[in-house]
């Protein structure tokens, strides 16, 4: 347990530690099997109530986003209550939504969307265009070897044949160029992955969180790095799974970043008594 002063920006960005990523994954397990059924049963209400807040004519995409940032902080408000042994009520997943929290957790995740897809988006784009030529090729081919012509088939073929052509020479430069524009966004992507919590946990300001986090994990972003990839991995797994097996992982995922959290940073010292388990 860290003393008071050891839980400044500075004295966690400067934390001596390990990662011990099988040790988190399995940490994480037990926290979310403590309350299961309430993490799948926000899961499945945040789902429900984003779906209908995107379906908003306009305004859709704009609440859909700050809902999603916001609930999903209520997995960390749950979980760290957990982790402080005491007993959480259903309500604490909202506690993004209280005001004293819903503006650094709004722009905490802003900054942290608006860092990581500039660059993703820029790679995606530059990939998208090396890609035309072999599109327009396998969409060609497509045409010729098709029984009765298809109509979507040719309208998309007369659409790529309107577009400037891409040399051929060009398109590595484009995939080298799209990887180098990605690195930076997959870099960010990782080491802003404590920067929620902390404002959660610790109350940190925005940059605070975002700077003390980049910090800490930089010093070890690979292990980060295969931490996160085990976490997508599950994901992935779950999603196979009919999507079903996202009920499990997704609130689960956060469960993992807690563990390591608790760990690596510390819980804040707090005067609440433990609830009765």
């Amino acid at each position: 347990m860290y003393r008071e002063s050891e839980h400044t920006p500075q004295a966690i960005a400067n934390r001596h530690y390990q990662v011990r990523s099988g040790q988190y994954l399995k940490e994480g397990w037990q926290i979310f099997s403590t309350q299961p059924a309430a993490y799948i049963g926000f899961l499945v209400l945040a789902t429900i109530t984003n779906t209908l807040l995107r379906s908003i004519p306009g305004l859709g995409p704009i609440a859909g986003g700050v809902s999603s940032s916001l609930f999903a902080a209520g997995y960390y408000f749950f979980s760290f209550r957990i982790v402080h042994n005491q007993r959480p009520a259903f309500s604490e997943f909202f506690n993004a939504f209280k005001n004293n929290y819903f503006l650094p957790i709004f722009l905490t995740n802003l900054v942290i969307g608006f860092i990581t897809n500039v660059f993703v988006i820029s790679a995606s784009i530059l990939f998208m265009i090396a890609g035309l030529p072999l599109l327009q090729s396998i969409l060609e081919r497509a045409a010729a070897e098709a029984a009765e012509p298809d109509a979507d088939l040719e309208e998309l073929l007369a659409l790529l044949e309107q577009l400037p052509p891409v040399p051929y020479e060009l398109i590595p430069v484009l995939i080298f160029a799209g990887v180098l524009l990605l690195l930076p966004g997959v870099y960010f992507g990782v080491a802003y992955m404590f920067a929620v919590p902390l404002v959660v946990e610790h109350q940190f300001d925005v940059w605070p969180a975002l700077e003390t986090s980049r910090r800490l994990v930089s010093r070890n972003w690979w292990s980060f790095f295969f931490l996160n990839v085990s976490i997508i991995f599950w994901n992935i797994l779950g999603l196979c799974l009919c999507c079903v097996g996202l009920l499990v992982s997704i609130p689960w995922s956060s469960c993992v970043i807690v563990a390591a959290y608790r760990d690596i940073i510390g819980l804040r010292p707090t005067t609440d008594t433990p609830n009765p388990s």
